[in-house]
């Protein structure tokens, strides 16, 4: 594969440059190819293209398995060290998966089914949709569009890069995508198993290249609140949420001499559309990368519909439904777009509000209710109503104590009265993701139940 021919030039032509650094431990390139030589002996067992489930806690352990297993022609399949045994089961029953690692190197046949999976040249590795609710679903990735996205990240630097940061997981495609970025590219990557704001942060501070960093928002708010100063040239690459206005303006006094990049994409997707320097407009997620092509399905008299997309980043298609490329992707999002080509989002498709028989798009609420700077964090989710059918309530977090009167005065001049939030509710602290987003189906299950 090409991603392997690039990482052993790299270990040719820069042997002693370091590839990858988790917790303070150095691997250089010269030092990551002999591992991945070392470990492909650890699957001489088992056929070429057999699908392998890498449940590891290290990381730097976990990428030189991923690499070694691509040296064997067969597939890897990123498996969260976090899920429970009973998790990983089902996951293995339900897709097929033949095999499993774990930390002690013990490869495990578990003999299930694997009828369900294809195999093709191109096939980088398995991953796994990182959803709130119900089994994770399995998507195929396939090289040449990891490839292709490489060299889109390329053309939004206009500095050289000489290391790129990921702390988050690496069952998470967003750190994995950046660290075999990084080796694809020849540069350092460093990662964490445990994210650490301030190690991040001290991380950047000290180093004397340029950094490519990318985050959750949630990441960056903790990195922002530890209160150090960035004064080097980088970029901050954000993904998972849009950034509120008070953290895009607390990034420009924290990282003052850095470019923000706010990117929407999917796990399946990659890459959609991106905002470089708040260019596009406050409500917008930016203009479309080159290589895709958008449509809006069904659109409501606002123009508003569900978004799909296609395009040659995107994955190579779900488990269950076999490898196929460039086919339409639904993202599952409510979207529009305007006359100057950006991108609104207006929600998940699953929730949207019917208010007295009215589309209500909660993040339309929720960035609304952000630019009034009284609260933290936001979020709209809705409650059963005799008269109404449904209506939206606003969970928020902050110092202050916010009355209703005082919201709804400011609300009236941004949004109409049928998408004001009927009620307001102060929560102690969000609960969020593996993947750094609010976890909003439980907040409003905790909710409902009364036991914010």
């Amino acid at each position: 594969m090409e991603i392997l021919e690039k990482v052993e030039n790299q270990a040719r032509t820069q042997p002693h440059h370091i590839a990858l650094t988790f917790n303070a431990q150095h691997m250089t390139y010269a030092e990551l190819e002999n591992d991945m030589k070392i470990k492909s002996t650890l699957f001489w067992s088992i056929p070429k293209h057999s699908f392998v489930g890498l449940v590891i806690q290290n990381p730097q352990t976990t990428i030189s398995l991923y690499l070694a297993l691509l040296k064997r022609d067969c597939v890897p399949c990123v498996f969260d060290y976090r899920w429970t045994k009973e998790q990983i089961n089902n996951l293995v029953e339900k897709y097929g998966i033949p095999y499993l690692m774990y930390e002690d190197h013990h490869l495990i046949h578990t003999k299930a089914n694997n009828d369900k999976l294809d195999f093709n040249e191109d096939l980088l590795h398995i991953g796994f949709t990182s959803g709130t609710t119900g089994i994770p679903k399995a998507y195929y990735r396939g090289e040449k569009s990891w490839v292709k996205s490489f060299i889109e990240n390329e053309q939004l630097f206009e500095r050289a890069i000489g290391t790129i940061i990921a702390p988050g997981p690496l069952s998470h495609s967003l750190s994995l995508y950046a660290c075999i970025y990084a080796l694809y590219t020849g540069r350092a990557f460093i990662g964490q198993q445990y994210f650490d704001a301030e190690n991040i942060m001290k991380n950047i501070q000290g180093r004397l290249d340029n950094i490519a960093c990318f985050l959750v928002p949630t990441m960056i708010q903790a990195c922002l609140s530890t209160q150090i100063c960035i004064k080097g040239n980088h970029y901050i690459l954000s993904t998972g949420d849009k950034l509120t206005l008070y953290h895009r303006q607390r990034v420009n006094t924290f990282f003052p001499n850095s470019d923000l990049i706010e990117f929407f994409g999917t796990s399946e997707a990659s890459f959609i559309s991106y905002n470089f320097n708040n260019s596009a407009p406050s409500e917008s997620v930016g203009k479309l990368f080159q290589s895709v092509k958008m449509n809006v399905d069904q659109p409501d008299e606002l123009g508003i519909g569900v978004l799909k997309i296609q395009s040659e980043l995107a994955f190579s298609g779900y488990v269950e439904e076999g490898i196929c490329y460039y086919t339409w992707i639904e993202t599952g999002d409510f979207a529009f777009y305007d006359n100057n080509g950006y991108l609104y989002l207006r929600g998940r498709k699953h929730d949207r509000m019917i208010i007295g028989g009215r589309n209500v798009y909660p993040s339309e609420i929720e960035n609304s209710a952000q630019q009034l700077h009284i609260f933290d964090e936001v979020i709209v989710i809705n409650e059963t109503h005799s008269k109404f059918g449904e209506i939206a309530v606003l969970l928020y977090t902050g110092d202050e104590e916010v009355t209703y009167k005082y919201f709804k005065s400011l609300m009236m001049q941004r949004l109409a009265r049928y998408q004001i939030p009927s009620k307001i509710f102060k929560v102690k602290r969000m609960l969020y993701t593996q993947s750094g987003k609010i976890a909003r189906s439980h907040m409003k299950q905790y909710y409902l139940k009364g036991e914010l």
